[in-house]
């Protein structure tokens, strides 16, 4: 069923609680060997409507398993310990998703606090400090942190900047992403853009389509940086950081607009000898399936 114009996706939702299930699959393939980390997790969101047209999440993690490797076990529960304090963070956002600030943020740094200190008992040296005084001054910055959660390998997927309202299907919206996970020591920009005519709606459910593109050149120099100091072979003149695909779906109830589901599939390149495939979903699944 052909969607009907205008369409409003504005979060009309009640108090309750919804469980999810959220995977990244990344596969980087160096002179065609091919390298897999997973990461699993099991979370709630809590939802609470505060006032009219305000929304309150709280987002806890209670399941992960972290698969890769090349990982240690101390590695893998040094990441879990820092993650542990995302469990705190509680967003408060509008009608249409869009993060107006963190609560207790004092909460926050204090937690933040006392996992560092626990961490630096056992994780010593340069490396070490120099990522807790960045988790320091990270949790003191509350736009740090609302951006965060609006990363696509994050919980952005539920909290998603294409809520809004849309006038017809000749509209475009346009959003920009930044990943880091593409390229050790590398940042690359997004521009995400959705077309109405992509989306699809009937009397339950909504789904959105929406692809991506490297918008300009800006942020290739590190890329090439690192190829050399990886010592991987490329072609200046022929071989450039480019999307091989870029393509997400979201699934909302239509009335709600509450996410059920969000799958996000990223193929980038560079040359014949790196490429990297991620991966993301988040589905929403029942109590008993957990």
């Amino acid at each position: 069923m052909e969607p009907v114009f205008p369409i409003d996706i504005k979060l009309n939702l009640l108090e309750g609680k919804k469980f999810y299930r959220y995977s990244c699959n990344e596969y980087t393939t160096t002179n065609g060997k091919t390298h897999r980390s997973e990461l699993n997790k099991n979370f709630h969101v809590t939802l609470k409507l505060l006032e009219t047209d305000r929304f309150e999440y709280h987002i806890e993690i209670f399941d992960r398993v972290h698969r890769d490797k090349e990982l240690s076990l101390s590695e893998k529960d040094f990441l879990d310990r820092v993650a542990e304090i995302n469990n705190d963070v509680v967003l408060v956002t509008d009608e249409y998703g869009k993060l107006k600030n963190v609560q207790g943020l004092s909460v926050l740094q204090d937690k933040t606090e006392k996992i560092i200190e626990r961490l630096s008992r056992s994780y010593v040296g340069k490396q070490a400090d120099d990522f807790y005084t960045f988790l320091k001054d990270f949790y003191q910055k509350e736009n740090l942190i609302c951006a965060d959660f609006l990363k696509n390998n994050h919980f952005g997927m539920i909290v998603h900047k294409f809520y809004g309202w849309y006038d017809d299907q000749e509209e475009q919206i346009k959003h920009s992403v930044r990943y880091r996970n593409f390229m050790n020591n590398t940042v690359m920009d997004i521009d995400e853009r959705i077309q109405t005519e992509a989306m699809r709606n009937d009397d339950e459910l909504l789904l959105l389509q929406y692809t991506g593109n490297i918008p300009s050149d800006k942020n290739w120099e590190m890329f090439y940086g690192e190829m050399k100091r990886k010592e991987i072979t490329y072609n200046r003149e022929t071989d450039f950081p480019k999307l091989d695909k870029y393509k997400g779906q979201m699934l909302l109830d239509f009335v709600t607009k509450e996410v059920l589901e969000h799958k996000l599939t990223i193929e980038f390149s560079l040359g014949e000898n790196y490429q990297k495939t991620i991966i993301y979903h988040i589905k929403e699944v029942s109590h008993e399936e957990l």
